[in-house]
């Protein structure tokens, strides 16, 4: 699941439902994932690289409420996200956002965002992140 202010999905705290994990606006709800599509829709991202995963679904769902304004391209590796949201950022002059799972996701993207570093290529990486409830307990991702 992706983080809502820090939160993976529903928690259990004494005085707050099962839906405390969602956000609300006053006008509107929203889960953190549509939250963080439209925020990337504000900035005028209109293309993701990204490899999915079940810490990422939230995200996924969100974006795909947003499909009409942020394409997705799904690479088949972490590192490759990166590489092409660099590329994406030189050649185009946005940033270039690529989205990957916690532990090895973020490991596998370092090289690609090491080279964008290298040249001051506008590149963003979004991470997932494992169920708050588990953090610590070395599952890894």
């Amino acid at each position: 699941m992706s983080a809502v202010a820090g939160i993976s999905g529903p928690i259990n705290i004494p005085g707050y439902g099962p839906d405390f994990w969602r956000l609300t606006t006053g006008m509107a709800e929203m889960t953190g994932g549509e939250a963080l599509a439209a925020q990337l829709v504000r900035e005028r991202v209109s293309m993701l690289f990204g490899v999915p995963g079940v810490q990422l679904d939230w995200a996924f769902d969100g974006l795909y409420k947003e499909r009409e304004h942020i394409k997705f391209v799904g690479p088949r590796h972490e590192q490759a996200t990166t590489y092409m949201a660099d590329g994406y950022a030189r050649t185009r002059g946005e940033v270039g956002v690529a989205m990957v799972v916690p532990g090895p996701g973020i490991l596998n993207a370092a090289a690609g965002l090491a080279t964008a570093y290298s040249v001051s290529s506008p590149v963003l990486l979004i991470a997932g992140q494992i169920d708050s409830r588990h953090i610590g307990e070395g599952l890894g991702h």
